[in-house]
């Protein structure tokens, strides 16, 4: 395994190889990334897997500070793996210290997770559209979990003409249904037993939509009371088009439910996507 620590030997090692396959991640691996990397290597035995920590996509110094760091065991995961290349770049070797640029994405970066986290798809697009540029690879894998994230990712391939082809993976969970997340060990042992409760009410709101009995509106203000009173504070439990991440249209049949709550002091995010069928 080569661990590969400045742009300049990234570009050098890269430069010849061709059909390369590329997984980001902020490290503190678990089985979710684990799928992302097994799921390359299957398409390919060039398969360069990052770990840095994006500070541009973080609203808060102290959420950037806490965000788990464990760069040796993932080093040692990824070797059991037999990953060809991992990219560490520190971050000066990234972001440059006089750093004005930065990708702005359409208005539904805004919405959702972005309502409540000013900027910071901004931020991921930014960097993500560097660790193309840099490593040029033909495939790109992206969890479904951060259903907003890997649809703005896709509309970025796609308007800023990357010859790139997205790869989602479906979401890897816990045997309780908790979705997998680098932020799950920051729950207490008490948070984590209800954490599964996000994904529950999920499939409620699914079942109610399936029925369809009351609008999207009730349901989505059931489920928000509901929530609330279970001690997590919401951020949003809304019914979206799967295509645009608007508000459906009539007769739209394919959705998701994507949802995002804080439990303790740690946020967590969700979703599930479906078609109505007639």
């Amino acid at each position: 395994m080569h661990v590969i620590h400045t742009q300049n030997e990234l570009v050098e090692t890269l430069k010849k190889l061709n059909n390369i396959a590329f997984v980001p991640t902020m490290g503190n691996l678990h089985d979710g990334h684990l799928k992302l990397i097994e799921e390359a290597l299957k398409k390919t035995n060039l398969v360069v897997v990052s770990i840095f920590i994006n500070p541009l996509q973080f609203n808060s110094k102290d959420d950037f500070k806490n965000y788990p760091r464990t760069l040796d065991e993932d080093l040692l995961m990824l070797e059991k793996l037999d990953v060809p290349f991992v990219f560490v770049p520190p971050k000066e070797n990234i972001i440059d210290s006089l750093q004005t640029i930065e990708i702005h994405l359409s208005d539904i970066a805004n919405d959702l997770c972005g309502r409540f986290r000013p900027g910071h798809f901004n931020g991921v697009a930014t960097i993500i559209c560097k660790l193309f540029n840099l490593i040029q690879p033909e495939l790109a894998f992206f969890g479904r979990k951060d259903f907003q994230q890997l649809f703005l990712i896709k509309e970025l391939v796609k308007q800023l003409n990357y010859p790139i082809h997205i790869i989602a993976i479906d979401t890897v969970r816990d045997k309780n249904g908790l979705a997998m997340s680098s932020r799950n060990i920051l729950l207490s042992e008490e948070d984590r037993k209800r954490a599964p409760q996000l994904f529950e009410l999920l499939n409620v709101m699914k079942d109610k939509v399936m029925q369809k009995k009351l609008s999207f509106k009730e349901i989505e203000e059931d489920a928000d009371r509901l929530l609330n009173a279970s001690g997590w504070i919401v951020d949003y439990l809304t019914i979206r088009s799967a295509e645009s991440l608007k508000t459906p249209v009539h007769d739209e049949k394919q959705l998701v439910i994507l949802g995002a709550a804080t439990l303790g002091s740690v946020r967590l995010i969700d979703n599930i996507e479906f078609c109505i069928q007639d």
